[in-house]
């Protein structure tokens, strides 16, 4: 504790000290039959002034190790009654009750709170286990009707069905990372199986949409969990082709410089605005002009930016306002993460 933060505390006490001298001085001057030499005036006045100092700076040192000690005390992790009983002073035990109480409760609040997590974790992870039945089964239905329906109503159809998967899929991902490290595995993992797998489900909307795909033929071994790197993919191509007009192209292609691995996915359209490009990754938000008319919830780009940043990669965006816009994920080479998972 400083100086003046002492002082604060103790203004009281010292205010009446000063009041005191003041009023024996004021009694001293104005008494004139209360006779005493300047001299000895001058050593009582000397006298009490170091006495007053000594004073301050024993008590100072007294109250800076009690602010000390408390504060060690409501660092340990377990506050124990005999931590508390080595108080010297009982207004010290009274504030260490109250801070036993306190840590108490939130222990408290903290089991209940990961118990009704955990119960609600366990619900929803078996309630998208048990959606996907309905799902597949819509599907299988739609698909066994596929001459009996318009061309158009089995491609809204299709459009929504892939739409509630991926909410579905974003749900499940966004409670795993909340777990990340006990569920990833980095390994030497090929860009070309990254982007096929990432690719599979999106035949029918380049189809729908007359979308024109071009894949460069690099392909590198990179470290990542592939399992998180290719939800990552996926929701940077469901992104594309939300916002690819009729006709239009989506382009992915794979580059390496020096100790960086970049898989490239452009699309055209309307692009990205300047003023989007810095918060394209904020949680909730979407661009300030709509596209095409699709609603965004503007959460799929904030967890691929997350889960990017949990496995030490790059995901970044540039765009050229009605030409283009593009999503670089970069996948960094470190030496010693290579030798740790050859082990």
């Amino acid at each position: 504790m400083s100086m003046i933060n002492y002082l604060k505390e103790k203004w009281v006490a010292y205010t009446f000290i000063t009041s005191s001298i003041i009023f024996a001085v004021t009694v001293y001057k104005l008494d004139k039959k209360f006779t005493m030499t300047q001299s000895n005036a001058t050593y009582i006045a000397v006298g009490l002034a170091l006495l007053f100092v000594i004073f301050v700076l024993i008590d100072y040192t007294i109250y800076n190790s009690r602010v000390k000690k408390f504060k060690s005390y409501c660092r340990n992790s377990v506050l124990s009654d005999e931590e508390l009983d080595a108080f010297t002073y009982p207004m010290d035990r009274e504030y260490g009750k109250v801070v036993q109480n306190i840590v108490k409760e939130y222990e408290k609040f903290k089991v209940d709170m990961r118990t009704k997590s955990s119960e609600e974790l366990e619900f929803i992870t078996k309630w998208i286990h048990d959606i996907k039945v309905p799902i597949s089964a819509m599907r299988l239905i739609l698909e066994s009707h596929d001459n009996d329906l318009g061309q158009k109503f089995y491609r809204r159809m299709d459009t929504e069905i892939v739409a509630i998967e991926q909410c579905i899929q974003r749900i499940f991902y966004h409670i795993k990372s909340n777990t990340f490290h006990n569920d990833y595995k980095i390994s030497e993992v090929d860009t070309k199986k990254l982007i096929g797998d990432a690719l599979k489900g999106y035949s029918n909307f380049f189809s729908y949409r007359k979308i024109n795909i071009s894949i460069s033929d690099n392909h590198y071994k990179v470290l990542t969990d592939g399992k998180w790197s290719g939800y990552i993919i996926s929701q940077i191509l469901s992104n594309a082709v939300k916002h690819t007009p009729v006709n239009g192209y989506i382009t992915i292609n794979t580059n390496k410089k020096s100790n960086e691995t970049t898989i490239q996915i452009r699309n055209s359209g309307k692009g990205i605005l300047s003023k989007d490009i810095s918060q394209i990754f904020n949680k909730g938000y979407t661009s300030s002009e709509d596209r095409n008319g699709m609603k965004a919830t503007g959460y799929g780009m904030y967890l691929s930016k997350k889960l990017s940043d949990m496995l030490g990669h790059k995901l970044t965006v540039e765009s050229e306002y009605g030409k283009y816009a593009q999503f670089n994920l970069t996948f960094v080479h470190h030496d010693t993460i290579y030798s740790v998972t050859k082990m």
